[in-house]
């Protein structure tokens, strides 16, 4: 097997990896942030998940949760991961 079919074979696996990833922040980040550094925060570990998930632990170890916990705090990261995980399989299809 060459370099060039083992990186076709794990390529979608890293995919789904990085969108489940980015789909976990999004949820946790929601109760720490405002909700446009939470999107930040998932869209960057979407891209940059190596960068950007290190830096969201180190600022989670250090920021405490200060909001108290939102009723549908499970409803947008679900929204979110259908979607992501949409387009990603129809990119890789």
């Amino acid at each position: 097997m060459s370099a060039g079919e083992l990186f076709e074979l794990i390529m979608p696996v890293a995919y789904v990896a990085s969108a489940l990833l980015s789909t976990w922040v999004l949820a946790s980040a929601r109760k720490r942030f405002p909700l446009h550094f939470a999107l930040a925060f998932a869209l960057g570990t979407l891209f940059l998940p190596v960068v950007i998930f290190p830096l969201y632990l180190a600022v989670i170890i250090w920021r405490k949760a200060d909001k108290p916990p939102q009723r549908w705090r499970y409803t947008l990261p679900l929204l979110y991961a259908v979607v992501v995980l949409t387009v990603i399989g129809l990119y890789v299809y």
